[in-house]
């Protein structure tokens, strides 16, 4: 099972290294053609990007979600609840 989690954890991250590596390696897309309506691929490119890296980031957030229950959202106690004094 640990091993299970760590290639789960694996796969999370290189989801979250994925844009950034592809954005930060400009010759990957430092060219005009092929366009896509009438955009060259420099801004198109990029802008594709912005979609995929949310797509990314949520599937990663539910991966390492599912593998450590204790992964909770912030300004919660363990079970969840608001902390005292915090509106839900």
């Amino acid at each position: 099972m640990a091993r299970f989690r760590k290639a789960i954890r694996v796969a999370a991250y290189t989801g979250l290294a994925l844009p950034l590596v592809a954005i930060l390696w400009v010759p990957l897309y430092a060219r005009t053609t092929p366009r896509l309506a009438g955009l060259p691929f420099f801004y198109w490119f990029q802008f594709a990007w912005i979609f995929l890296s949310v797509a990314l980031m949520a599937a990663s957030h539910l991966l390492l979600r599912r593998t450590d229950p204790g992964v909770r959202a912030p300004g919660t106690d363990p079970g969840g609840h608001p902390h005292p004094g915090e509106h839900a």
